[in-house]
């Protein structure tokens, strides 16, 4: 089963390069759909070189989802087939979340890809034929279990501070002189 979604999310990363998005989106399951416009977003976002992460580069980037998260918009305003339309609502949470990152980061001038308010992004990557997911120090291969298409919670301020303070104390925890006790 792991080895069966593992492929399939491959063809859907094969295929996001190949299809408009907004034709794309309609063509594969939910997980899929989740987690190769998360790789694809981390790219847009690091790939390119530091000195390119001015307010020109981020701009184009928050066009870019603003004009992608429309397109969902859209479709999820006409007639969608089986369950499209709950892809499509937590494809949208995930959207927004990554044009706000992304917004937030221009606001405070980050141009490097080491700043801490990237690294402590989940990002997610193909790398050596598997997904893999990283934030701060955490490096860790995607499941590939199955996780049906169900809808998302909102990604707040709030909620994105709860996963980076966890990280962190697992960061305390397993490693712990890289904490000061000064």
């Amino acid at each position: 089963m792991l080895r069966s979604v593992r492929h399939v999310i491959h063809q859907g990363v094969i295929q996001y390069a190949e299809v408009p998005r907004k034709k794309w989106v309609l063509q594969w399951p939910g997980q899929v759909v989740i987690c190769a416009s998360s790789i694809f977003w981390t790219s847009e976002v690091s790939e390119p070189p530091i000195h390119l992460l001015l307010t020109c580069t981020y701009c184009c980037l928050i066009s870019k989802c603003n004009t992608q998260i429309g397109d969902i918009v859209e479709l999820v305003r006409g007639k969608l087939p089986g369950g499209a339309r709950m892809t499509l609502g937590a494809l949208t949470v995930i959207d927004v979340h990554a044009r706000d990152v992304v917004a937030k980061l221009a606001k405070d001038g980050i141009s490097s890809l080491n700043d801490f308010a990237w690294i402590s992004q989940l990002r997610y990557f193909w790398e050596g034929g598997d997904v893999m997911l990283r934030m701060i120090t955490t490096y860790l291969k995607y499941g590939y279990e199955y996780l049906g298409n169900s809808p998302r919670l909102v990604i707040t301020p709030l909620t994105d501070r709860s996963v980076t303070q966890s990280n962190l104390l697992r960061l305390h925890h397993h490693e712990p002189w890289l904490c000061w006790q000064g």
